[in-house]
């Protein structure tokens, strides 16, 4: 596509707009072709997906415009088992047609299906200097390589670049292509289904076809060129007057446009217009479309006619005084907007009891803002209190009023001007009003007040007295402990027990529980010694209403436990010790510092705490620990020794088999036996048995044959504490029959093998199908030797070790039964 535009666009744009519409950049195709080894399956007959997709490829290289800039990628053709197997066979470029057919004809089908890699490397093909881009992923299976190509579309989708990416499924299922759909349907793509050479060249095709012209549309002002915002759309073809494209509410309007003429029509509250385009694919960008003025804007602004501070929320009626016909609305804030026809109106107010009117002339040139004066008459109200209140309590006020938007009962000091408050409720909540007085003495009222005007339409005098409280608790208490004290108090809002150093500042506290929790109250004291304070405090005024000493004593504790454990191992600890709350047993190396620790237990979980020793050796300390300060109250000390583990297993085990290992070992807190790679890297895991389920443990092999090893590894730090290797192969399968059998008699078969739970020793019929039902059978997992019962009849049978994944027959022998 080509940067410019055609001159008959350009002179329409020029008289119509006054300017331009943007450059389109060049187009790029990616094609993404699958050539892993499922492409040698047959389709069409007796031909493969590769041949099949060869030819098609060759004729849809041969048809394409030579001149057009593509870049071809392929995936699976030069490594099995390989998902990095991605490689770019022609970079984005203008390619000789034989030259890319000769590339595809030279993939050889062998490897993985890295779907989401794939399509992230055509990405980086295309330039950022492209306006658009097709990306077209040709593929006959799944992503098989971790990846998640619905991400990758989203976060193409999210980039906001036009890249549409293509999925055309290959000799796939319905449920396969759809399970892909979510890559052209967040790109704007197309998903095709397709099952032969045919189908195959039709999708190519389709995707080839020249795409519909994208246009953003933009309304504004005729006048000032300015944006208009969200507006209403309509585009018709000009020839033949359909409709081809609308919406509505939208600021800018995309359309995708085929070649033609047509007309570009919207409208804005107050604007409307239209214009005529003709479009081509040299076309895009934005295309402003003007609007023009056909109603008067009028701003309507009410203001308090006392204080004049903007009103919000106003009902507004405006009337034509030419032809008396009104219209209402409210205001959602100060300022109210309205579009009318030119003309004189009278414009009218009324929020509350407040109205008021002006008159304003109103036209398409300017907007006219009609300023109107609101006053009302105050409406009736009163309220009823106690004479007599405590200070800071909570008290009931009964009123009456007209319960307007935010009117609230208040109390102030006696005379307080206007508009002020220490504390209020608003009426919304009803009668009785639950106000909280103020901790302090004297003079005060209580009134109802109007919010919309401000004013006190209603007012009572109260006195506010005296509150008192008292406590009771200990003399003397434990450092740290958590000690419960009585109270007796007004119980304000927020009111606390405190404790305090002795002497200690008003409002300040060490720790605290609030008084509406009930008496009596659960104080945790500091881990300290001496004098302190329990205080009543007021919590509007950090006041203290009572106050009484306690005497802070030491703690003692003491610790029970081996004097020698083995490194990582979970034992028992036996404590004595205050308890508080927090209060832990801990694990530290010797002479730590205050406050650390390796591992800990709570000894709110009770006396023995159960702790899970480091996996290290050495001195170390068990500690009492109190929580709130970290201080060690008791320790003793602890040395940590070796553990050893051993473990005993097959030297060879078959691909996926069952791996029996008899292990002994420590057994820590989640110590596991597992099978790695010959020389994996310390923590490294396969299929894994923890200790706690005992021995012998049973694992998976994994099903890549090679070099293994058997660990017993320290769940703690990943330690590796004894190893046994062992080779994944297919190994050695036999069978032996032990003595002569006789009809009906005890067969004893001694057999090598894999030896997993599930594979069977059977007794069939001589010559009988591999798929044959047993007439005689057992568990390898039995043992070794097995016995079963020989058949009933004399005559010539065959012994079979038979695997239980794959249902092969891996070893048989003849057997005679004799009469």
């Amino acid at each position: 596509m080509r940067s410019h535009f055609k001159p008959f666009a350009t002179l329409l744009l020029g008289v119509l707009l006054g300017t331009g519409a943007a450059t389109a950049a060049d187009h790029a195709t990616v094609m993404v072709f699958d050539a892993s080894g499922s492409m040698w399956n047959r389709i069409d007959g007796d031909i493969t997906r590769i041949e099949v997709a060869r030819d098609v490829m060759e004729e849809f290289f041969a048809g394409r415009d030579a001149g057009a800039p593509i870049s071809v990628i392929a995936y699976g053709h030069r490594r099995r088992g390989d998902c990095g197997d991605i490689e770019v066979l022609a970079p984005l470029g203008v390619h000789d047609p034989a030259e890319l057919t000769a590339m595809m004809r030279a993939l050889n089908p062998q490897g993985m299906t890295p779907l989401t890699d794939s399509l992230e490397l055509a990405r980086t093909q295309i330039p950022r200097t492209a306006e658009s881009a097709d990306i077209i992923l040709v593929t006959d299976g799944l992503e098989n390589c971790g990846g998640d190509p619905c991400a990758l579309a989203a976060q193409l989708a999210a980039e906001g670049n036009s890249i549409r990416a293509h999925v055309v499924g290959f000799g796939m299922t319905s449920e396969e292509v759809n399970s892909l759909s979510c890559v052209p349907e967040q790109t704007g793509g197309q998903l095709f289904h397709t099952s032969s050479g045919a189908e195959l060249a039709q999708a190519l095709a389709a995707v080839s076809v020249p795409q519909p012209v994208e246009l953003v549309f933009r309304a504004v002002d005729a006048r000032t060129k300015e944006p208009l915002g969200p507006s209403d759309w309509q585009v018709v073809d000009a020839q033949s007057g359909a409709q081809v494209a609308a919406a509505a509410a939208t600021a800018s309007f995309s359309a995708a446009l085929e070649d033609g003429r047509y007309r570009i029509a919207a409208t804005h509250p107050g604007y409307e217009g239209a214009l005529e385009l003709a479009v081509d694919d040299a076309l895009s960008g934005v295309v402003d479309v003007p609007l023009h003025k056909v109603l008067a804007t009028v701003s309507l602004e009410g203001v308090d006619a006392r204080t004049g501070a903007p009103v919000s929320d106003v009902q507004w009626t405006w009337i034509d005084l030419e032809s008396e016909a009104a219209e209402t609305g409210r205001g959602s804030g100060e300022r109210h907007r309205i579009l009318v026809a030119p003309g004189d109106y009278r414009i009218e107010g009324v929020v509350g009891a407040m109205s008021g009117g002006s008159t304003i002339a109103a036209t398409l040139e300017h907007e006219v803002t009609a300023r109107v004066e609101l006053a009302e008459a105050l409406p009736e109200a009163s309220v009823s209190a106690p004479g007599e209140v405590t200070s800071g309590a909570r008290f009931p006020v009964e009123w009456f009023g007209p319960d307007d938007r935010n009117d609230y009962i208040a109390i102030v000091e006696a005379g307080a001007p206007e508009g002020t408050h220490i504390s209020q409720i608003r009426t919304r909540f009803g009668s009785p009003a639950q106000v909280t007085a103020p901790d302090a003495l004297g003079a005060y009222e209580v009134r109802y007040v109007h919010q919309g005007s401000g004013r006190t339409l209603a007012s009572q005098a109260v006195t506010l007295v005296a509150a008192s409280a008292g406590l009771q608790a200990p003399d003397e208490a434990v450092a740290g402990a958590a000690i419960e004290v009585a109270w007796e108090g007004p119980d304000n809002p927020g009111d606390y027990i405190a404790v305090v150093e002795a002497g200690a500042p008003e409002g300040t506290s060490i720790s605290q529980a609030r008084t509406r929790f009930g008496s009596p109250a659960r104080v945790t004291l500091p881990d300290a010694l001496g004098n302190y304070e329990l205080r009543y405090v007021i919590n509007q005024s950090g006041r203290t209403l009572a106050s009484r000493p306690i005497t802070l004593v030491a703690a003692s504790a003491g610790l029970q436990a081996p004097d020698e454990a083995v490194a990582g191992a979970a034992i028992e600890v036996a404590w004595e010790g205050p308890d508080n709350p927090g209060d832990y047993i801990a694990v530290v190396e010797a002479g730590a510092p205050e406050g650390t620790s390796v591992s800990y237990a709570r000894t709110r979980f009770g006396s023995p705490a159960r702790i899970t020793l480091p996996d290290a050796l050495g001195n170390y300390e068990l500690r009492y620990v109190i929580n709130q300060s970290g201080r060690t109250l008791s320790s003793r000390p602890i040395t940590l020794v070796a553990a050893s583990a051993s473990l005993e297993g097959p030297e060879i085990i078959v691909p996926g088999g069952q791996i029996e290992v008899v292990w002994q070992g420590p057994d820590n807190p989640g110590d596991y036996i597992t099978v790695v790679e010959r020389g994996a890297v310390e923590g490294s895991r396969g299929d894994i048995w923890r200790s706690n389920r005992g021995t012998p443990a049973r694992l998976r092999a994994p099903e890549v044959e090679g070099e293994y090893e058997l660990r017993y590894v320290i769940n703690q730090s990943g330690r590796t504490l004894a190893s046994l290797p062992v080779t994944v192969g297919a190994g050695e399968v036999s069978l032996a029959v032990e003595g002569d059998v006789r009809a009906g008699g005890v067969l004893t078969v001694a057999w090598q093998g894999p030896g997993r739970f599930e594979d069977f020793i059977q007794v069939v019929n001589e010559g009988a199908a591999d798929d044959a039902p047993a007439l005689r059978e057992v568990r390898a997992s039995q043992g070794n030797p097995v016995q079963l019962f020989a058949p009933a009849s004399p005559g010539r049978y065959e012994v079979r070790y038979r695997a239980s994944d794959s249902a092969e027959v891996l070893a048989r022998m003849p057997l005679i039964v004799a009469e």
